[in-house]
């Protein structure tokens, strides 16, 4: 096989690269026996959704692809590059004047043209996509002077093959069936699809068009303007722009100029006009019929223009012009270009500017003079796209009524702040080598904590405390409607009810006065409140505050899904909470965090609702509250040792000199199994948390709480993928004063997320009292038994029938269960068991059996026996 070329693709995480990368990776581009290296660069925030796709493209095991190189760093980009599709571009967004989209990538073009001049093979053929297509390739043609302009070339292939598949259709035939099409001139409305010159293979003869369609007035009326139409209407249908036949239409445009067009045939491409013989204007990227031979294209010469074409191509050459030099003024702003000479093509007065120089400087007024290269790219970006966001929130503001209108303003505050955070992401958030472990005084042991014993007045520092439980997950992952704090887990009793008899107990033991707050979501919020009412007459005083309300962005044009502020119909999943970080925000807003300041509390315990194990420590928290005022602890987070079970958990580090929380999507790919060894990260965070309300109220009001954002991809139902902005609880323990680990017993991490966790919690492993679980006495040994349950098992409801009653599981080292499978009463599992019933099978535990050490397979009913 020859040696790997090196193709480039930008804007790789947007949907059309989505699109492209399979054809180019198994050999549709380049050749069946063509290998090729892939480098694929975006903005810095998409490289999380990016990474997806290179995992994609390495899952298709495709022969040809020898290397995917994901970046966003232009010397890694276009370095010796053979090939560059250049599809990333700043879109148009609505009430945007085009002078202003032209402006934004004017600076674009430019850089990445003076990144391909500097990094590129001089050979290199580049294909610019991004829109204004023309315009954006005669200004990286102009900002490339080493490469030879003529390597330069725009996509207008769809609009030829848009064009050859309605003429196709018009006469029942296959669009291979219609040669020599072409569009002249702008990839945009004013483009002109000309028929005049087609060959249409009619029952095996080539006719005209004209002869094959038989109706002229169409071919000069709605076959024209359905054509220049295409686009939008496709986005009117789908509510996005053309993916699927972009990317066909690519291929086809960089096949042709790697493989040559067939004998006596031309194909539509954008292309330098100058020296063309059609009367074009030199110095535009037009375009034009060629033909195409050892990678080298030429005009199609000969054919002859009526009035008709003449005034078509003149119109749309007008607008090329126009365009040119509306960004050549942008050009002029910062370096003086010569002025400008006119010429005259077909008693149409235009103005053409000469080829730039290679010392074009920046170009953008907004942008600071040392910006440059793939930073000037990024800024500008960052800079549009924070405008536009701006402009859709208002929007959606616009549509809120009454209390809404003040919830979604602070709401959309906060979302702001993080969207702005999100794109001034650089690169890694740590790096690898700055990683130190924790000094041995930063995580406390428990049993040392305990040692210190409970002083006579444990109640007053009850008094000081919050519990907050978060309760904006919903029970659909356990097959359940509404919150997930109100499955039933333990002798009918749920998440929800277990929690408020903790408290309850602890007031009613301590005669203290320790309140429960719920952090709900919009998802959860109404449901729980109705349940609330149940608990009227209990001791404990029970607050909610809602989580923020973010809107889910749509991943290709980083923008709000939603249209309005509405929460059903067409906008039913286009909002998000936006992850437990959240807290520190929303608490805030909610005027709640002042309100319990003021009655003397001190400290919240935070822990998700669905940790059974998160119950109020009274050595921790008289370990917090007997710290000298200068050394207080503002943080605490509970950790616990790492199992095999555990290795993707988030870990405590030092970093920078503070206790940081490194989570598994922060690691460097090379580092990846480092971080899961349970032999240097030893710990992980069970999210536990304890914290200063007057902290949390400084570091708010000084809008100093730093998180890292979590990118969190998703498709909804209809098909749209979209991201969410998130940030993690435990993320803020580098902005505390003198935070702190304890490392704690496993038993306070029992978190219910499957139904083998709830078979755990439901079992005789565990004994309640005062709606606390704790590992039953006559268990041996402390550690839990590992539960697998297959599919069978997910919802709850299912799982639920399939036993007759809970098995005795003291003596369970581990089991796994797989298929149909049920068990009848007072079944005791004993060991390692496994149970399989494969596809069409089905196995019945009959009551009172006892499976010690065994494994369990085939087909067995209790009726057989």
């Amino acid at each position: 096989m020859p040696e790997p070329i090196r193709v480039l693709v930008t804007g790789a995480a947007g949907q059309i690269a989505y699109s492209l990368l399979y054809g180019i990776a198994k050999g549709d581009v380049f050749g069946k026996d063509q290998p090729l290296v892939l480098l694929l660069l975006d903005i810095t925030p998409m490289l999380p959704v990016l990474e997806g796709v290179v995992m994609e493209l390495q899952d298709c095991a495709l022969p040809l692809l020898r290397e995917v190189i994901p970046t966003d760093k232009e010397d890694v980009a276009f370095k010796d590059l053979d090939a560059a599709i250049l599809v990333g571009s700043m879109p148009r967004r609505e009430g945007m004047e085009r002078k202003d989209l032209l402006k934004a990538n004017v600076a674009i073009f430019k850089s990445q043209g003076e990144a391909l001049d500097k990094y590129a093979k001089k050979t290199v053929k580049v294909l610019v996509v991004g829109n204004p297509a023309n315009t954006n390739c005669l200004i990286a043609a102009k900002s490339a002077p080493s490469i030879p302009k003529e390597n330069f070339s725009c996509l207008t292939r769809l609009d030829h093959n848009r064009a050859c598949s309605q003429v196709a259709m018009r006469c029942g035939i296959a669009a291979n069936s219609v040669k020599n099409m072409i569009i002249w001139g702008n990839h945009s409305s004013t483009q002109y699809p000309d028929v005049h010159h087609c060959k249409v293979n009619v029952q095996g003869k080539d006719v005209t068009a004209f002869d094959a369609v038989k109706d002229d007035a169409w071919l000069k009326g709605d076959f024209i303007s359905t054509v220049q139409q295409r686009g939008a209407a496709v986005i009117k249908a789908r509510k996005l722009s053309s993916a699927m036949s972009a990317a066909k239409a690519i291929c086809d445009h960089m096949r042709d100029i790697w493989t040559g067009t067939p004998e006596g045939e031309f194909v539509s491409m954008g292309v330098y006009s100058t020296g063309n013989p059609y009367g074009v204007p030199e110095d535009l990227i037009y375009s034009f019929p060629v033909s195409i031979k050892d990678k080298t294209w030429k005009f199609a010469e000969g054919l002859p223009i009526n009035d008709f074409s003449r005034g078509k191509m003149d119109a749309t050459a007008a607008e090329l012009v126009e365009e040119r030099d509306t960004a050549v003024s942008f050009l002029e702003e910062k370096v003086g270009w010569p002025e400008r000479e006119t010429r005259r093509c077909s008693g149409t007065t235009f103005s053409s500017s000469p080829t730039a120089s290679s010392s074009l400087q920046s170009l953008s007024k907004e942008l600071p003079s040392n910006i440059n290269g793939m930073a000037q790219f990024q800024e500008v970006m960052r800079q549009q796209l924070e405008s536009s966001m701006h402009a859709e929130l208002e929007k959606l503001s616009s549509t809120a009524k009454g209390a809404e209108a003040k919830v979604s303003k602070k709401d959309f505050e906060g979302f702001r702040n993080l969207f702005h955070r999100f794109l001034q992401v650089k690169g890694p958030s740590v790096e690898w080598s700055k990683i130190n472990r924790p000094p041995e005084d930063s995580i406390q042991p428990y049993d040392k904590i305990k040692a210190k014993g409970l002083p006579d007045n444990i109640t007053d520092s009850l008094n000081k405390l919050v519990v907050v439980k978060l309760n904006g997950g919903l029970g659909t992952s356990m097959g359940c409607k509404g919150p997930k704090s109100l499955i039933s887990v333990r002798n009918e009793n749920t998440f929800l009810d277990l929690t408020v008899q903790q408290i309850e107990h602890l007031n009613k033991t301590y005669n203290a006065d320790v309140p429960l707050v719920l952090m709900n979501s919009f998802n959860t919020d109404e449901d729980t409140k109705k349940i609330l009412q149940k608990y009227t007459h209990h001791r404990v005083k029970i607050h909610t505050f809602n989580q923020s309300r973010y809107p889910r962005i749509n991943k290709e044009s980083l923008l709000p899904v939603a249209k309005d502020m509405a929460m059903t119909g067409d906008n039913a999943d286009v909002w998000y909470p936006p992850g437990h970080g959240d807290i520190y925000a929303s608490f805030y807003n909610s005027g709640l965090l002042e309100q319990l300041i003021a009655e003397g509390k001190e400290y919240i315990f935070v822990s998700n609702i669905d940790n059974l194990g998160a119950t109020v420590d009274l050595y921790i928290l008289n370990h917090l509250v007997s710290q000298p005022n200068g050394k207080r602890c503002e943080f605490i987070m509970e950790v616990t040792d790492k199992t095999r079970a555990d290795v993707k958990g988030g870990t405590l580090i030092q970093y920078d000199g503070k206790l940081r929380l490194l989570e598994i999507a922060q690691v460097p790919k090379a580092h990846v199994d480092e971080f899961k060894s349970v032999t240097k990260f030893k710990i992980f965070n069970t999210n536990n948390l304890w914290i200063s309300l007057s902290a949390i109220k400084r570091l708010q009001e000084q809008n100093a709480m730093d998180m890292e954002i979590i990118v969190n991809p998703k498709t909804l139902d209809g098909g749209l993928n979209v991201i969410q902005l998130e940030t993690a609880v435990g993320a803020a323990i580098k902005c505390f004063d003198n935070a702190l680990g304890i490392n704690v017993p496993r038993s306070r991490f029992l978190p219910v997320k499957t139904t083998s966790d709830l078979l755990l919690v439901m079992s005789n492993l565990y004994s309640l009292e005062a709606g606390s679980l704790t590992m039953s006495e006559r268990r041996e040994f402390p550690t839990t038994p590992h539960v697998k349950l297959g599919s069978s098992f997910t919802k709850v409801q299912e799982y639920l029938t399939r036993f007759e009653s809970i098995p005795d599981m003291l003596e369970l080292d581990h089991l796994t269960v797989s298929g149909d499978v049920t068990f009848g009463k007072h079944v005791s599992l004993k060991g390692t068991v496994i149970i399989i019933a494969n596809h069409g099978d089905r196995i019945d535990i009959p009551a009172g059996s006892m499976l010690e050490n065994k494994i369990v397979s085939g087909n067995l009913r209790i009726l057989d026996h």
